[in-house]
Formats: structure tokens, sequence, C-alpha cells
């Protein structure tokens, strides 16, 4: 596990500008997250999200995009906790920066048992 997680963070690793984490849906890209260089956020759904009439994200209305200088509550709450042991165990093997969220969503919040969205992150 350690080497597919080393090959991943090779792969996500970025310097400018900034990379786009993909919001899908059953293989569908139906939503995007930026972080700007300014550090703001930016989100917003894909015409695939209405198209497949799915219910918007917690805290996040369809109707308009979504800047601001925090992560999105429903992002926070798939963020791994960075305090417990395996994940710092993972952190420092890997070389994950603990602050870069999106490589942290990418890497170890991509998936979840009770949530059909899948996170992948992509060059911008």
């Amino acid at each position: 596990m350690k080497s597919k997680l080393k090959k991943m963070l090779l792969w996500y690793r970025y310097h400018t500008p900034p990379p786009t984490l993909k919001i899908l849906y059953d293989g569908t890209e139906v939503a995007e997250l930026k972080r700007e260089d300014g550090g703001l956020y930016r989100f917003r759904y894909l015409d695939a999200f209405k198209q497949m009439h799915l219910e918007p994200l917690p805290g996040l209305a369809m109707d308009k995009e979504h800047v601001g200088p925090e992560l999105p509550l429903y992002f926070r709450e798939r963020m791994p906790d960075v305090r417990r042991a395996d994940i710092q165990r993972i952190v420092a093997q890997v070389g994950i920066p603990v602050n870069d969220e999106l490589l942290l969503l990418a890497t170890l919040g991509k998936h979840t048992i009770t949530d059909p969205f899948v996170f992948e992150l992509t060059a911008a």
C-alpha cells in the first residue's frame, strides 16, 4: 500500500496552477472544487449533476458558485483526521503535506462507505 500511495502522491504533486478536485458520481464528473492562488476555495456543480437529477451536496446550493476562504463543510467532513496515529503514519511515510487539503482529500478521503461521490485530483 505504501508504494501505491507514493505513486499517487507523485502523480498529484503540483506547483502552479493548483489542481482541481473533481467530484465523481458513478464515474461521471459532476462537480469540482478548486483552491485559487489567493487561498479562496471555488466550488461549482457541472451540468452532469443536474442532468443526473442528484440532490445538492450538504450546504452547497445548486443555484450558485460557492467561493470562500474556508473549505466547504461537506469537504471538511471528508477530511482525514491527521491527529490519528494511523493517518499520521501514512502522511509521514508518503510525504503528504498536512496543509494541502485537496491532496489529503484525493488520497485519504477519496472514498467513503456512506457517500456515493468519489474525489479525484487533476491538473488544472
